[in-house]
């Protein structure tokens, strides 16, 4: 599948892709999509910046779905699907951060290996504000992308190599920031 997204993202429907990309990672994919989108970013460096903002906006109308999603179907369908997935604990904290926290911590779950779907449906459930939820994943998702594209713009396929090298150790960085700053959070 990823041979296939690859080949994709770096013809002619590149740019949809990228955006398709971001939409299925943000809404029913759990994988990594820098893999697939670093080598079409070397492809397209003099459009980098803009390729970057195609997942990111893909990323926003997946949490425009799972936050519709989490505001109609809760209870019925969100809930049991997230026990099925084993993040019970994940969604119920996500609830509780969005109700203490919710602008900080919708931006922490679009910046780090929390998973994004959980989030964006608790904000659904707990019927968080619709313009803070959109800014807050519009900013975190363009951030994560845009840094991902200053990497490839400086140090090309060696950004790529080494991310695929080390995603053990990026994505344990991730959940430790994500709990030192909601440790922060909890604690201040």
């Amino acid at each position: 599948m990823r041979a296939s997204f690859k080949e994709w993202t770096q013809g002619r429907w590149a740019y949809a892709g990228a955006g398709i990309i971001g939409f299925l990672e943000g809404s029913i994919l759990l994988i990594a999509p820098e893999p697939l989108l670093i080598p079409a970013m070397l492809s397209h460096r003099r459009t980098i910046w803009l390729f970057a903002l195609l997942p990111a906006l893909g990323n926003v109308v997946a949490g425009l779905l799972m936050y519709a999603l989490g505001a109609t179907l809760a209870e019925p369908v969100i809930e049991p699907f997230v026990q099925w997935l084993g993040a019970k604990q994940d969604y119920d904290q996500a609830l509780n951060d969005l109700s203490d926290n919710g602008f900080i911590a919708l931006f922490l779950v679009g910046v780090t290996p929390f998973p994004f779907q959980v989030g964006t449906a608790a904000a659904g459930a707990a019927g968080y504000n619709l313009g803070l939820f959109v800014l807050a994943v519009a900013l975190s998702r363009s951030l994560r992308y845009l840094v991902l594209a200053a990497l490839v713009r400086i140090a090309g396929q060696a950004a790529g190599d080494w991310m695929e090298k080390h995603q053990f150790e990026i994505f344990i960085g991730g959940i430790a920031l994500f709990i030192l700053i909601g440790a922060a959070m909890f604690f201040a």
